[in-house]
């Protein structure tokens, strides 16, 4: 291939110096093949025949499409790379300056192109005998014979490796391109501009550049991010018009308002948006206004609130929330408490991405009761509204401080009230099934979490931006479940070549998100075996509590018991002040029971295994998935020492099918820690009886 490459270029180089200098129809192949220089050793040896020319292109068509690359690369040699982009209208500029590069190359080489224009058409004689064989040569993809193939094929692709990374830079401001996306687009661009500046050389080169990268954008860039790309565009430019044309500082908000719903509400760009709305809230604060300006302002720093939040950036949402409570405390009596109850809930939200779900949990029942007082049973309404988002924002909180039960209870609610209310298809009954799935989940029943979450993710995937929060949110969720369920490779294998684990993912859209993805493959890998994977992983993350929790895991699997046990200790130091994040807690204390063990360090064991199931006294439910789990190693240890008697009490949690308040057991059929239960009480000689309803009838 490179031995190819290097007589392409030599012939390329060749071409150009005579097309440069001769009409097309004066210059004859040996006047192409003499001038072809190839290093051999240390010197370049003379030109070559016809004949070895025609055996490398086979055409006069090869022959000018080769030219222009070799003199487009000379005109571009030392061309910067493309410049990142922000916004829509930055990818339309890097797309509009690199053609209209193009486009003064073309008036740099006028004489050159036309000669090539002439010859792109060329069909030779050998050609239109019905006995010349029909088959094109066989080129191999490097970029000259990239060009030579395209050349074959009458169309001129000399642009497309100096378009393509910045094709790919532009459609980077909106998604992540799929592979060898960039090079076709760049090729086909590259034969439209050709044909369009060689066929109107006195054309406006800044228009030529505009329209075509419009075109490309319509052609291209939408049909892959998505119809909001277009809005986006559109948005953007009404506002740069206004900034230029208006100046006024009221038609400049109105319009970047535009550009600000635009974002959050269609587009998966959450950074961006929460960048926009900063500049927004600043037009907003800068001026006096009315009750009316100031609930705007007040929906700008909420929304910007929650798309930070999202990002991760917890104390940038708390102040926005905090000004928005400042602002709603200045609104008409009449309307304030609907406003303030909305920042209280927003703060309560943070508090549970702080790691303080309990505390969360608690202002949000203060807000849920606040909420509900007045809303009708049945019917649509804003109050309803407000209220099943914060009856939804419970439930996830309860069940991340612990009260799996109440929280399955919770979710189950606000997903049959919505499917009343709105029907089962709706967007917004979806987002509750997710809630109700992250509940099940935490509850220790995978199994029905997965049907929650497919189905709502079927659902949202038809509203929502394949690349977005959400959709991947849900992918990330589903990836849990397969962890949890005892499918380690199929979480990792979903997580593979998701965009969430990916750097634009972080920078564009969620870096929490992408945080979480990666903490999430790496437990998976840890639970597959690939341990040194795994802590290769959790070196591209920040080392808080979570992350140093998945690498004392790691470090119990790789065998490495004292380690584990030093770094755990590290992490009980933090959590010692901490009386909120008790699932946390809970997890730490349950691999410090295991390095325990491990060590052989009897009373250590048994104290944290003690601290564990005080957590089930208050803080959490006892049927908690981490808190059996504590349970089934503590009757691990007992069976593998000798007090087979103590099985039975520590199993019985385990293996108790009665239903709960949620109208479920402990642990959903097929649960590992289920079936670890039922493997250990069979071994020890006092498996659980099995009942009529437990076997299947149709064999009885």
């Amino acid at each position: 291939m490179l031995a190819q490459e290097r007589r392409l270029a030599a012939i390329a180089a060749a071409s150009a110096a005579a097309f440069r200098r001769n009409d097309y129809h004066q210059v004859r192949a040996e006047d192409v093949a003499e001038r072809v220089r190839l290093p051999r050793g240390a010197d370049q040896d003379s030109g070559r025949s016809a004949v070895w020319l025609y055996n490398e292109v086979r055409s006069r068509r090869v022959l000018v499409a080769l030219a222009v690359k070799h003199a487009f690369d000379e005109f571009t040699a030392d061309e910067p790379p493309p410049p990142a982009t922000a916004a829509m209208l930055d990818a339309q500029a890097v797309v509009t300056s690199a053609l209209r590069r193009i486009a003064r190359f073309h008036q740099l080489e006028r004489f050159m192109l036309t000669q090539v224009r002439l010859g792109i058409g060329d069909i030779s004689t050998s050609e239109k005998r019905p006995s010349a064989a029909q088959t094109p040569p066989g080129w191999q993809p490097g970029t000259f014979g990239r060009a030579a193939a395209a050349g074959w094929e009458g169309r001129i692709t000399a642009y497309a490796e100096y378009l393509a990374p910045r094709l790919r830079q532009a459609a980077l401001t909106v998604t992540v391109p799929p592979q060898d996306w960039a090079v076709t687009s760049a090729e086909r661009l590259s034969e439209l501009a050709f044909r369009a500046m060689v066929d109107d050389q006195d054309g406006p080169v800044d228009h030529q550049a505009k329209a075509l990268a419009a075109y490309w954008m319509a052609r291209d860039l939408v049909p892959l991010a998505g119809e909001w790309a277009d809005r986006l565009h559109t948005a953007e430019r009404a506002a740069e018009l206004t900034h230029r044309v208006a100046g006024d500082r009221r038609a400049r908000t109105r319009a970047l308002a535009v550009v600000f719903h635009v974002l959050l509400d269609e587009t998966p760009l959450l950074a961006r948006g929460a960048q926009v709305g900063g500049e927004l809230d600043g037009l907003l604060a800068a001026r006096p206004g009315d009750a009316r300006d100031a609930r705007a302002r007040f929906d700008v720093t909420s929304r910007r609130g929650l798309a930070l939040l999202r990002l991760g950036d917890t104390g940038a949402a708390r102040a926005c929330f905090e000004a928005s409570q400042e602002i709603a405390g200045e609104l008409p009596e009449e309307t304030r408490e609907a406003y303030l109850t909305r920042a209280e809930h927003n703060l309560a939200e943070v508090l549970v991405e702080e790691g303080r779900p309990a505390a969360g949990r608690a202002r949000l029942l203060t807000v849920a009761e606040k909420r509900a007082a007045g809303v009708a049973t049945t019917g649509l309404s804003a109050g309803w509204r407000r209220l099943t988002l914060t009856r939804q924002a419970l439930a996830a909180a309860s069940t991340k401080s612990g009260r799996v039960v109440e929280g399955v209870v919770r979710a189950e609610e606000v997903v049959a009230d919505r499917e009343e209310r709105l029907g089962p298809d709706n967007v917004n009954t979806a987002s509750a099934r997710v809630t109700l799935a992250e509940a099940l989940l935490a509850a220790g029943h995978p199994a029905q979490a997965r049907h929650q979450l497919t189905e709502a993710m079927r659902l949202r995937a038809l509203h929502l931006p394949t690349d977005g929060y959400w959709p991947q949110y849900d992918l990330v969720r589903l990836a849990e479940i397969e962890l949890s369920a005892g499918f380690p490779a199929q979480a990792v294998r979903l997580l593979a070549d998701s965009v969430v684990v990916g750097d634009w993912f972080a920078e564009r859209v969620s870096p929490r998100l992408r945080q979480e993805a990666l903490l999430l493959r790496a437990r998976a890998l840890v639970a597959d075996g690939d341990v040194p994977a795994a802590l290769e992983e959790l070196e591209l993350l920040p080392p808080d509590r979570a992350a140093r929790r998945v690498r004392a895991g790691a470090l119990l699997a790789l065998g490495d018991a004292e380690a584990a046990a030093r770094l755990l200790e590290t992490i009980a130091a933090t959590e010692h002040d901490l009386d909120d994040d008790h699932p946390g807690q809970a997890a730490t204390l349950l691999l410090a029971a295991r390095a325990a063990i491990a060590l052989g360090e009897e009373v250590a064991a048994e104290s944290a295994a003690a601290a564990l199931a005080a957590l089930g006294k208050e803080a959490m439910d006892p049927t908690h998935p981490l808190l059996l789990a504590g349970r089934l190693d503590s009757a691990l240890h007992r069976a593998r020492t000798g007090h087979a008697g103590e099985v039975r009490e520590l199993l019985a949690p385990l293996l108790d099918r009665k239903a709960l308040p949620h109208r479920k057991p402990a642990l959903g059929d097929g649960h590992p820690l289920l079936a670890e239960a039922l493997a250990l009480a069979t071994r020890v000689g006092d498996p659980p009886s099995t009942l009529p309803e437990d076997r299947l009838w149709e064999d009885l």
